[in-house]
């Protein structure tokens, strides 16, 4: 709820001034070369390395120290590590009285190895006794995630991100079936362009997941988090 109160307080901060800052979790366009993006939060520390491209394309190179929910909900990783390939279009800009709006799609593939939390099956490990050790195994998955990312300046220093995302995901794990995790998340942040070439962001998704495996299927909330930075290269135009 304090996320949401704050998100909300940062929209209302709209004045006559249209260009925020630039935006690697939203869906501005990159105005310099070369963006280095960097967070922590759950379930991961990342590193990303965003270009931009010809036409109306930005893209990236990723990497992910992981040690929960890959995917927001039945996908809880022990310790972990994931390599994706953002590929982000623009699609529009729309200025407003007050604001200027930017939507673009993101599409993001990727790949995981790593430990279960706990038992061979990773979405629905069982009951362990008082006192025993959990029963950790391999696991890998690939994911591929399409979101619909929308930032809204609202001020100059100040953009609003908001817009959904679906982590399509497929998890393996040692001694247990293959599970299908289908997250349908609410995106909501805020970036802020705090020096010249400097820009923290805060992200919060947020919706339900759904878990297909065992030849069943469940519905849970499932929830990813981070707070980082941006930063543009030395070398950046």
């Amino acid at each position: 709820m304090r996320a949401i109160a704050v998100f909300l307080l940062v929209l209302a901060m709209s004045s006559t001034a249209l260009a925020g800052p630039q935006s690697t979790i939203g869906g501005k366009r990159l105005e310099s070369e070369m963006v280095h993006n960097t967070g922590v939060g759950w379930p991961s520390l990342f590193y990303e390395w965003w270009n931009k491209g010809q036409g109306n394309l930005d893209w990236a190179l990723g990497a992910e120290l992981l040690y929960g929910d890959w995917s927001g909900a039945y996908s809880d990783v022990g310790v972990g590590f994931a390599l994706n390939a953002p590929l982000r279009w623009h699609l529009r800009t729309r200025k407003h009285a007050k604001a200027t709006t930017d939507v673009a799609i993101r599409f993001t593939p990727g790949a995981m190895v790593g430990n279960t939390e706990g038992g061979g099956d990773p979405a629905a490990p069982p009951p362990l006794p008082p006192g025993s050790q959990p029963d950790r195994r391999a696991m890998g998955g690939v994911r591929a995630e399409l979101a619909v990312p929308v930032s809204v300046d609202v001020h100059d220093r100040v953009s609003v991100v908001t817009g959904g995302t679906i982590p399509f995901t497929l998890l393996f794990a040692s001694g247990g079936d293959v599970w299908g995790i289908i997250p349908v998340l609410i995106r909501m942040g805020v970036e802020i362009n705090a020096a010249p070439k400097v820009a923290p962001f805060f992200l919060f998704e947020l919706g339900p997941g759904i878990g297909i495996g065992n030849g069943t299927a469940d519905v849970d909330f499932a929830f990813r988090i981070w707070v980082g930075t941006a930063f543009w290269s030395v070398l950046g135009k």
